[in-house]
């Protein structure tokens, strides 16, 4: 980044803790994800939640992480005009998404910045790029900015077994409940990231797209400007709560040492696999 001081030049710009968080190197600090934020966050229920599901399906929570990297690279292929390279046992998952990316009209950003007057968001060896938040202390990549008819959209990829659900289910909903509780924490996402954007390069999106891909359906969920400061307001909270929790803010500083350069794929095929 250009505003990187000198004495962190050679230091990683993407790094995972020694407790499992991953941050990025943004104005000489290292920046928990949003995604880091949202899951240190959840509730001690869901935390336990996820481990039962994780001890109960072995191995699922990694395939689930790649079936997503591999959809949002088709994604990314797919904008650029490339062929989207799916490979087949993820093809049910890609089938439909190309309608809601033929949307755009003009685009900004997919997983890095297309437009030069931005291209300060990216790290200087061009491996990664990202938006952060100097005030509120988070860093993440968003998908994809562009715009749709005039609109300014923010949009994120999401692949899933079961629908997503933006409205609060009937009482003993299972499945409804987890879609709307999946939902609740991408338009939370989506919000840290537009707020990010905005402190960055002083480009507002006025709407957000979540566009979730099922074996099954696939989804187009727009997130309006009001919906978007709620939920904007209920991160916020959350970042709040992070960095007040003891031991969060390890190497902060990006002068500190003992941690491990993360080369895993970007955040935003992190936190893919919400259980069922």
């Amino acid at each position: 980044m250009s505003n990187t001081p000198e004495a962190t030049v050679d230091k990683p710009y993407r790094i995972q803790t020694a407790a499992g968080y991953r941050k990025y190197l943004c104005s000489g600090l290292y920046l928990p994800s949003v995604t880091t934020v949202l899951s240190a966050t959840e509730s001690e229920k869901s935390k336990a939640g996820l481990r039962t599901w994780q001890a109960n399906n072995p191995g699922a929570l990694e395939e689930a992480s790649t079936r997503g990297s591999a959809i949002h690279l088709a994604c990314e292929n797919y904008l650029r005009g490339l062929p989207p390279g799916v490979p087949d046992q993820y093809q049910d998952f890609w089938n439909g998404i190309s309608q809601y990316l033929d949307w755009f009209d003009v685009l900004h950003w997919s997983e890095r910045p297309l437009r030069p007057d931005w291209n300060h968001l990216r790290s200087d060896d061009r491996e990664v790029a990202y938006v952060w938040s100097t005030e509120h202390r988070y860093a993440g990549c968003p998908d994809l900015v562009g715009e749709v008819g005039g609109v300014r959209v923010i949009a994120d990829f999401k692949t899933s077994n079961a629908p997503y659900c933006s409205q609060f289910p009937q009482r003993g909903d299972r499945i409804g409940f987890g879609g709307f509780r999946k939902y609740t924490k991408c338009a939370q996402q989506l919000a840290a990231y537009r707020l990010a954007l905005e402190e960055r390069t002083g480009y507002h999106c006025d709407v957000a797209l979540i566009i979730v891909s099922t074996p099954e359906t696939t989804q187009g969920i727009f997130i309006d400007g009001d919906q978007l400061d709620l939920h904007e307001s209920r991160f916020l909270k959350r970042a709040e709560q992070f960095h007040n929790i003891a031991g969060n803010n390890e190497v902060e500083d990006s002068s500190s040492q003992g941690v491990q350069e993360q080369n895993e794929p970007a955040e935003s095929s992190e936190g893919l696999a919400e259980y069922q």
